[in-house]
């Protein structure tokens, strides 16, 4: 899943709009959980991997929560609104998700943005 499936961009009554799901970012988000744990975990090129043993484990590209947020917040930059939509995927989510998730809207107020939850 890429994150521009749950981000667009679009041009409405003269704005520039990003739209966010929440219930897509929180699905990334845990995705990006259980496939940060499975790395470096035996793979052919790390030198633990008996190729006897069958298939070695997958290995994932690891990408952490705080770089998730860091291009999200590049993505949104020289946005003037905020459309958040499925709020209360994150009512439930996981607190450090929560944590990213209002720190990247008030820096997204903070420029001068405006937020709508729909």
């Amino acid at each position: 899943m890429k994150r521009r499936d749950f981000l667009r961009l679009r041009t409405e009554r003269g704005l520039r709009t990003f739209e966010l799901s929440c219930q897509q970012l929180h699905l990334h988000y845990l995705e990006r959980r259980a496939t940060g744990a499975q790395l470096d975990t035996g793979g052919p090129l790390d030198g633990n991997f008996d190729a006897e043993e069958g298939e070695p484990p997958a290995a994932f590209e690891e990408r952490t929560t705080e770089q998730l947020f860091a291009n999200l917040e590049r993505d949104m930059h020289g946005a003037e609104l905020l459309r958040v939509t499925g709020h209360r995927w994150l009512s439930e989510g996981d607190e450090e998700l929560r944590q990213e998730f209002n720190r990247l809207v008030s820096a997204f107020r903070a420029r001068g943005g405006r937020v709508e939850f729909g």
